[in-house]
C-alpha cells in the first residue's frame, strides 16, 4: 500500500472520528419517541428528536419540562433530511427532517419533558387533529 493511500485512509478516519465526537459534544445522548424514558447524570447533555415536516408545511415544535430546574433547554434546531437544504437553506416546500431539542441535566430529580407540535397554529379541528405531543420521563442522578 502506498503512503498516499495510508494518509488518505487516516485522514478520512480522523474526519469521521472528529464528526462523531462533535456530535456527542453538541447533542449528547440522542433519544426519539421509541425511548420514552432515560436516566442521565448531573452535567450530562441529552437531546430529544422528533420528525419535522418543516415550517413551510406548518410544523411548529415547542418544549416544556416540569418541574423546573432539573433540566435546562439549551437549544433546538431542525436538521433537514436533504443535504441541499442543509447547505443552501430549505427550498420551497422543503425543510423536513428531524427537530432536535438539546437539554443539560442541572440537578438530581425526575422531570417530564413534553414536545408539542402545534400544526399550522392549531386553529381548527383539522389542524388540532394533525398536532402531536411526545413525552419523555427523564431521571437525573
Amino acid at each position: 500500500m502506498s503512503i498516499v493511500v495510508v494518509v488518505a485512509v487516516l485522514a478520512v478516519a480522523a474526519a469521521l472520528g472528529g464528526a462523531l465526537i462533535r456530535r456527542h459534544v453538541v447533542y449528547g445522548t440522542v433519544l426519539d419517541a421509541s425511548s420514552p424514558s432515560v436516566t442521565v447524570k448531573v452535567g450530562d447533555r441529552f437531546s430529544l428528536k422528533v420528525p419535522d415536516r418543516g415550517p413551510s408545511v406548518g410544523d411548529r415544535w415547542s418544549a416544556t419540562a416540569e418541574p423546573d430546574g432539573v433540566v435546562t433547554l439549551v437549544g433546538d434546531e431542525l436538521i433537514s433530511n436533504s443535504l441541499s437544504d442543509r447547505l443552501f437553506g430549505p427550498s420551497i416546500g422543503g425543510g423536513g427532517g428531524k427537530h432536535y431539542f438539546r437539554f443539560d441535566a442541572e440537578r438530581a430529580g425526575q422531570v417530564t419533558v413534553t414536545l408539542t407540535n402545534c400544526f399550522q397554529g392549531c386553529w381548527d379541528e383539522r389542524t388540532r387533529a394533525e398536532s402531536t405531543t411526545v413525552t419523555w420521563t427523564v431521571t437525573v442522578s
